[in-house]
């Protein structure tokens, strides 16, 4: 089990934020264990919690047409989920399976809001952390597609590639 100021130390998602912040954060949040083959989250459902794994590991999921799991990544402690649904309301876009026994803290939505409305600088520094993580996994996730479409060496998927990067980084509209 990680230790809050291990949270603080080795966890992206509380860089910067300090001993007494954290307590504040902790003290909005639950605990929760799993055993090993738990479903956390499944895709298509909606929670609006902010997932951080104290102890074990979990797999992300996506699911296939054809009914069967694809593996995205593995997760391990420190790791953090649910970013996504938390911060936007919508259905997960991926499961997340607990491949061992699994120790959570997650925090809810409606108290992390009223962290913000209260102004509390740990609930800020949270967001921007959270910015950083998930641009880092979609700089990943656009090198990947880049690499996979590149890979296909169809000059039209190709052009479809360079159009869809285009549009959401532009102007949005699908």
């Amino acid at each position: 089990m990680v230790s809050t100021e291990q949270l603080i130390n080795d966890c992206v998602l509380f860089q910067s934020v300090s001993p007494d912040e954290m307590d504040e954060l902790l003290s909005h949040a639950e605990t929760e264990d799993f055993p090993a083959g738990a479903r956390i989250l499944d895709e298509g459902n909606s929670t609006r919690y902010l997932w951080i794994i104290q102890s074990g590991n979990c797999e992300v999921r996506k699911q296939l047409s054809n009914g069967d799991e694809q593996t995205l990544t593995q997760l391990g402690p420190l790791s953090i989920f649910g970013e996504m649904s938390f911060f936007k309301p919508a259905p997960h876009s991926a499961s997340v399976v607990a491949i061992s026994n699994v120790s959570i803290v997650r925090i809810p939505w409606q108290n992390f809001d009223q962290l913000l409305k209260q102004g509390v600088s740990g609930a800020h520094k949270v967001v921007y952390n959270t910015v950083r993580i998930m641009s880092d996994r979609l700089r990943t996730m656009d090198q990947w597609s880049a690499e996979m479409v590149e890979s296909c060496g169809s000059r039209n998927k190709n052009a479809e590639w360079h159009e869809f990067r285009s549009k959401l980084y532009s102007d949005w509209q699908f």
